[in-house]
């Protein structure tokens, strides 16, 4: 995949190159799509958007466009077929593109407090949402969802989480499953390794690998990614009742011992990493895998597009939800909409909202991106290989919420004691106390 840009441009028909998760997912060389200084940010654009209250209108114009950092291979065509259905309906396509969510979100509040924002922001709906309704960003959107039905369309959990104070500012467009390990099948079998379904069996797997010659866990050298792999860790330790207490600001897991004990597993696993992981994105991280240099990676549905070049799902490659607890990490993602001025603008955004929220071209999009729609209409039938697997186990495993979907402090504890902690800036009783304090 080609390396991403620095900054984002603005296209018109034309796309990004390809880059990662966070909302690629991008391939994000060192940021998350789901941002770090969030809090800060959260506190300075409310106190400026009150300034800005006082003492000017709304922004004017939203010149059209759509802030995004959807640019892999599987994004890129979710996004081309939103596009398509929005200009089948009148609209005029205009997009700018990011490598990471931090960027894309940072551009929003600088745009926005310059008067000319985007009409929307693709983003994790959660603490992102939160934090821009908070801040005055958000257009009321209850007129364009009652005319399109949108609270028959989703389920009242989802609604939630495009709503604010009860009235909607976001369409939630797909439900990301985000605990996937994924396997390159021909190394492992090259290094005589079964499939772990357990912890003790996965750290033997690892081992294994590495006396054979392979790098037994893929990495890249972003907060994120780190944060990710200590998701499974944690369903490890204590499953998904340790994962949501954790998430909720349960403090007592931290007394009892179960969050030191994930700290030190996590630790165990440095050993099995490769020295090139430092400052590499997670989509040069996935080429290891499809290379056949390693033989597990950790990251969400987006990864799935980079192993076409391996077949089927299933055959030369797996995906598989974490082996070792019956849960899942979820979080929805969507597009907010921009607080704007204009009938012009507003019309735009009507249109993006129908072009997104309509059933069938979530449907479509899904299929695409590897993922699920937030739409209600799909059945698991619409769907094959990682995001059929996501159905079927929602039927029969617990849910909690991904740190990306809670609140933006949430996520900025897990990565900044993670990520600290993994790169040897603390120990692990200063990355507990620092994870504790933030939780």
């Amino acid at each position: 995949m080609a390396e991403r840009p620095e900054k984002g441009w603005s296209t018109a028909l034309t796309r990004c190159p390809i880059t990662s998760p966070e909302g690629c997912r991008t391939v994000n060389n060192s940021g998350n799509r789901m941002g770090d200084n969030m809090m800060k940010f959260k506190k300075i654009l409310t106190a400026t958007a009150m300034v800005l209250s006082m003492a000017m209108p709304l922004p004017g114009f939203a010149d059209t466009d759509v802030s995004h950092n959807w640019n892999a291979d599987n994004e890129a065509e979710t996004m081309r077929i939103f596009r398509e259905k929005y200009e089948s309906l009148g609209g005029v396509w205009k997009d700018t593109a990011f490598p990471d969510t931090q960027e894309s979100i940072t551009s929003a509040k600088t745009r926005f407090i310059g008067g000319n924002p985007p009409m929307a922001i693709q983003s994790a709906l959660g603490g992102t949402l939160q934090d821009f309704a908070e801040g005055g960003l958000l257009q009321n959107m209850d007129a364009v969802a009652k005319a399109n039905n949108w609270a028959a369309n989703v389920s009242e959990s989802i609604a939630a989480v495009g709503q604010y104070d009860g009235h909607w500012v976001a369409a939630p467009v797909f439900v990301d499953v985000i605990n996937w390990m994924y396997t390159n099948n021909e190394v492992l079998s090259a290094a005589g390794v079964e499939a772990p379904n357990t912890w003790a069996e996965f750290k033997a797997a690892l081992a294994k690998l590495k006396d054979a010659g392979y790098t037994g866990l893929a990495i890249g050298g972003s907060d994120w990614q780190e944060a990710i792999l200590f998701d499974h860790v944690i369903l490890g330790v204590g499953g998904a009742k340790l994962y949501d207490a954790m998430m909720t600001g349960d403090k007592s897991v931290f007394d009892n011992g179960q969050v030191r004990t994930a700290l030190e597993e996590i630790m165990s696993l440095a050993e099995y990493t490769d020295d090139g992981k430092a400052g590499r994105s997670w989509n040069d991280t996935n080429t290891l895998m499809v290379t056949g240099k390693a033989g597990f990676f950790f990251m969400g549905p987006w990864a799935a597009g980079g192993y076409g070049d391996l077949g089927d799902e299933g055959g030369n490659w797996s995906c598989r939800l974490t082996p070792w607890a019956s849960a899942l990490t979820v979080v929805p993602d969507g597009f907010q909409f921009i607080a704007v001025k204009s009938d012009a603008d507003k019309a735009a955004q009507a249109l993006f909202a129908a072009a997104v929220m309509d059933p069938a071209t979530q449907i479509a999009a899904a299929q695409a991106k590897g993922t699920l729609p937030a739409t209600n209409q799909a059945s698991a039938s619409d769907f094959s290989g990682c995001p059929a697997k996501a159905v079927a186990a929602m039927a029969e495993s617990t849910s909690v919420t991904h740190w990306n979907g809670h609140a933006s402090d949430v996520g900025s504890a897990i990565k900044d004691s993670i990520t600290a902690l993994w790169n040897g800036q603390m120990d692990i009783d200063a990355a507990l106390e620092k994870m504790r304090a933030g939780l």
